[in-house]
């Protein structure tokens, strides 16, 4: 395996997150969200102030000339959640979006492995130019196939878990669920993914 692909892994894999910094950044609106929203009771002072900061951390990213793919996802996400929560007045509609994300990417990933085309196969793949050069060894597609389903598993846990909190309305477990399975669990997957991939690589050098 050539270095051009190993920094390929590594970037999708690990860099795809923003690194520590995008990880705080995509933490923080609903950290303040969860704040207000439980110690103040004001609804509307909690999506203001969520939507504020968001804004200001996109603008840091602007003015530093940082990556703004992550960062403006983000922020796009957020006003949609803003408004939803705004117009029903529910705080829990807060984290619907990222609920029907979970369950999107969730549903995609099962029915990738389920057909035998594992995506995680395709993107890192496209990444390193190579997009299908992987189906030809068994090993990387057994490997692919793994880390799919470890994805599978983080959304479907996600589901499980923040589902039942969303319908009873239960804003402060489900803010703070979300927060505990947001990010650590997402830096454990990359890292497992990571290694499997790897060791699989370095076997059919």
């Amino acid at each position: 395996m050539n270095n051009s692909e190993s920094m390929g892994e590594k970037e999708l894999l690990t860099k795809a997150i923003g690194g520590w910094r995008g990880l705080v950044d995509s933490a923080l609106p609903s950290m303040l969200f969860i704040l207000i929203f439980v110690f103040q009771k004001n609804l509307n002072t909690a999506l203001i102030s969520a939507l504020i900061l968001g804004g200001f951390l996109l603008l840091i990213r602007l003015v530093e000339r940082k990556p703004l793919t992550q960062i403006f996802s983000g922020f796009v996400g957020l006003s949609i959640s803003v408004l939803i929560t705004w117009r029903t007045k529910d705080a829990s509609n807060f984290f619907l979006t990222g609920i029907i994300t979970n369950a999107v990417y969730g549903m995609a990933l099962l029915i990738s492995v389920l057909i035998r085309k594992p995506l995680l196969g395709y993107l890192v793949g496209a990444l390193v130019g190579d997009s299908t050069g992987w189906l030809k060894h068994p090993l990387l597609i057994k490997a692919y196939t793994t880390v799919t389903w470890i994805w599978v598993g983080v959304f479907g846990l996600r589901l499980i878990v923040q589902v039942p909190l969303y319908l009873n309305d239960s804003v402060a477990l489900l803010g703070t669920f979300k927060i505990f399975m947001g990010w650590p669990l997402y830096l454990l997957s990359v890292y497992l993914t990571y290694q499997i991939v790897q060791t699989a690589r370095a076997k059919i050098k």
